[in-house]
């Protein structure tokens, strides 16, 4: 079996950047819902770090660089929102999601905590309820639900269903931000046709932060729960 030692930021120090290949049906298969699980929060962990990295590169002197920053603020509250619902949601509905994630290492159970604290009146971490709303007209993630995977009509059952026989990676970087699940951006290929209060920034900043963490771990955790050989590391 494959190891991802704990944390890309020790990897980084090392500089052990690694590729592991694999035939995504193989390795997420459609039919297991922690497998669907992982591959939304791969979806939210690559977007999110676009965005970030987006971010970093817009430059000052470009006229439309005030409108970039926004917009990429738009989504990073949208994607927070919308990951703390799923996350959520899944937890809820399906059972081996539950046990997966309270078997987590306690870390992740934090940063897990953190992203559904921040949709929660109840907690200090409470980013308030415009970021929903924000939500709502900003976009969605394939939602998981018991009724939609029994008949088979779950989206991202059908997105890994139709993805199984491509061969993927997911890249490892010595950079701990430059992580990329390919595989994810595979999936969602096959739904393709041929403001001056800075506590909700800070708050949703360190929300998205913890979301990152709580992706990558969840990551590693299933990625080493997988048969020997399913990954191959290059």
């Amino acid at each position: 079996m494959y190891v991802i030692p704990t944390g890309l930021d020790a990897r980084a120090e090392c500089g052990m950047a690694t590729t592991l290949r694999f035939t995504i049906g193989d390795a997420f298969p459609a039919d297991d819902a922690v497998a669907r699980f992982v591959t939304v929060l791969a979806m939210m962990s690559n977007d999110w770090l676009r965005l970030i990295k987006q971010l970093l590169d817009v430059d000052d002197a470009d006229d439309d660089a005030a409108g970039l920053r926004v917009m990429s603020f738009r989504y990073q509250a949208s994607l927070h929102a919308e990951a703390a619902a799923f996350i959520s949601d899944a937890r809820r509905m399906f059972p081996e999601v539950e046990q997966f994630v309270a078997g987590l290492s306690e870390s992740a159970g934090a940063h897990c905590q953190q992203v559904l604290d921040g949709l929660d009146p109840a907690s200090p971490r409470y980013l308030g309820a415009w970021l929903t709303s924000h939500r709502n007209v900003t976009f969605h993630y394939p939602e998981m639900h018991p009724e939609k995977a029994k008949h088979g009509r779950e989206e991202i059952m059908e997105g890994l269903r139709d993805a199984a026989a491509k061969k993927s990676i997911i890249r490892i970087p010595d950079a701990p931000y430059d992580l990329r699940f390919d595989f994810a951006d595979e999936v969602i290929v096959e739904w393709l046709p041929a403001d001056s209060d800075h506590a909700p920034i800070v708050g949703l900043r360190e929300g998205v932060l913890a979301l990152a963490d709580f992706v990558r771990e969840a990551a590693e955790a299933y990625l080493n729960s997988r048969p020997s050989g399913v990954f191959r590391p290059s």
